[in-house]
């Protein structure tokens, strides 16, 4: 569960979908021009001790390194940067600046030592329109972000997830059988269990349609909101007039964008909360407990004030919604590159079977408690978090104030990108670092704790860290486990009755998602399967 972001990277893409017009376009030039003049000569002032910017590829007037900027899988393109000039590389684009981190070490010292300054988050102008306040990924770093972090972690920490473990083997059962009757809709199936999971644990619906509208509508959501954060896709993110602009202006086609995202974001948001209280208040308790019952149940003490009942309710519609948001799309990804790491090698099928046929025997299901005597199919998830990033780009930080590191000045509002990709295909900490081994992780039998872990990259740095990464984890470790001790995952075969194995392909918005791929799945166990 790794919660969205703000800013996409931006790409070439970004800027040449641009609403455009000749007049447009000359007030752009005009406009940008003075803007950028007078921020330069603003932190010439502020760079007291006259420090040179980061290195990085030479800028170009008006659009900075925008036509430089990596269009297809852009972790790799900044990475290619960062071999010319350096691990640390400084980037501007419309008026954006960029700080991209290529090294762990880097990533570190800023993000996690310098958290303070640098756990801050972009807000586009558009944003402001977009109602998107209630969304802990996009919260300035304050007062009301550790409100809503500390209520998200309450129901999320590493002890709480617990109580959702039954939850999660009820559709992983029902995952099983869906596969079993149709599994070339394997992806679908994937997307149900795990999407119907965090909607029950958030919510407690057992309706399987209104889950399925729900995970739909959101991916709807989080689809287009994956076009904000790109600078140049929006020209009122980098000319905040124009909110105030008539309607017959050019570039002010937004504003009929965001009156449909706000109508999105509405059956999004508030609507399932709604929805969950009328069920608890009106009707039978649930067997299991949601993450909305806890929060009816805190908001039913009559102690409260209307202002703190008012204050908790808008909370808790922003953090039942971010359970599903953070953590749908990362989590479904994942899962879906897994099987096609499987279908490509049998040999890592046959010792995590082994394993399992050893520990779990062929009555039953894995359950999550059995991970810690599962070490190689635990170091199976951990190189899947390796080898496979679902935000190879992390979320964007941004610097709150001007700050000075190592030798370079950073100056306030740069949004620092740290390229998780880069850091966990480092061959100089991952010998052959392109190849899936899970072994990596394994010494004597037992997970390793000294081989650097993709979960810590995967889930974001310092104070911004995915709270939802406990559940997250658990998610996936069944998955994995379930999956091997039921099937079999072999790829498709040609006319002569060849394997033909599947490559990656990935589309990236927020997250970088699998194409579609090919493969099958034979039942092994009848009597661990039927459980």
């Amino acid at each position: 569960m790794c919660c969205c972001g703000v800013f996409d990277p931006l790409t070439m893409e970004s800027i040449v979908n641009t609403d455009r017009s000749p007049w447009l376009m000359l007030a752009v030039g005009v406009a940008a021009a003075t803007t950028l003049k007078a921020l330069a000569t603003l932190s010439e002032k502020r760079n007291l001790h006259r420090l040179p910017l980061p290195p990085g590829p030479k800028p170009i007037p008006l659009l900075g390194n925008a036509l430089s900027l990596p269009q297809d899988l852009p972790w790799e393109g900044y990475h290619a940067m960062s071999k010319k000039h350096g691990d640390i590389v400084y980037l501007t684009a419309l008026g954006y600046k960029f700080l991209i981190l290529d090294s762990w070490r880097h990533a570190n010292e800023l993000l996690d030592k310098r958290a303070v300054n640098y756990s801050d988050r972009a807000r586009a102008p558009i944003m402001e329109l977009m109602n998107i306040d209630w969304s802990l990924a996009s919260m300035h770093y304050g007062s009301t972000w550790r409100n809503h972090r500390r209520n998200f972690h309450q129901y999320f920490n590493q002890n709480a997830v617990l109580k959702y473990h039954p939850i999660m083997y009820e559709e992983r059962d029902a995952f099983l059988q869906s596969l079993k009757a149709d599994p070339k809709g394997f992806m679908h199936h994937i997307e149900i269990f795990l999407g119907t999971t965090i909607m029950r644990v958030t919510y407690g619906f057992d309706d399987k349609e209104k889950n399925d509208k729900l995970i739909h509508t959101a991916d709807m959501m989080l689809s287009r909101f994956a076009e904000v954060g790109k600078p140049g896709s929006f020209m009122v993110n980098t000319f905040p007039f124009l909110r105030y602009a008539p309607g017959w202006f050019p570039g002010t086609g937004f504003r009929a964008w965001c009156k449909e995202y706000l109508e999105v974001t509405r059956k999004v948001v508030p609507v399932p909360f709604d929805h969950a209280k009328m069920n608890i208040l009106n009707g039978p308790r649930s067997e299991y407990t949601s993450m909305a019952q806890c929060f009816v149940d805190r908001l039913s003490d009559e102690k409260l004030s209307v202002s703190e009942r008012n204050e908790l309710e808008y909370t808790a519609k922003g953090v039942t919604a971010m359970a599903y948001l953070g953590g749908s799309e990362t989590t479904i990804a994942s899962a879906t590159v897994l099987v096609l790491v499987l279908a490509n090698d049998t040999e890592i099928q046959r010792k995590a079977q082994e394993e399992l046929d050893a520990v779990v025997g062929q009555d039953r299901l894995p359950c999550v408690t059995d991970r810690p005597n599962l070490p190689y199919i635990h170091a199976i998830v951990k190189e899947l978090g390796r080898w496979y990033n679902a935000a190879p780009l992390g979320v964007p930080h941004v610097s709150r104030d001007d700050d000075e590191y190592s030798g370079y000045f950073i100056p306030k509002g740069t949004m620092i990108i740290p390229n998780v990709w880069a850091m966990m295909h480092d061959p100089e900490v991952f010998e052959d670092p392109e190849s899936f081994r899970p072994e990596r992780y394994l010494k004597n039998g037992s997970i390793d704790p000294t081989v650097p872990d993709g979960d810590r990259a995967s889930f974001g740095f310092g104070r911004r860290i995915c709270p939802g990464r406990h559940f997250s984890n658990d998610s996936l470790f069944l998955f994995a486990a379930s999956l091997l001790a039921a099937f079999e995952v072999v790829p498709p075969k040609d006319e002569a009755g060849n394997p033909v194995y599947q490559k990656l392909g990935l589309r990236y918005d927020l997250v970088a998602k699998p194409l579609l791929f090919e493969c099958d799945f034979i039942p092994r166990s009848k009597q661990r399967y039927d459980h």
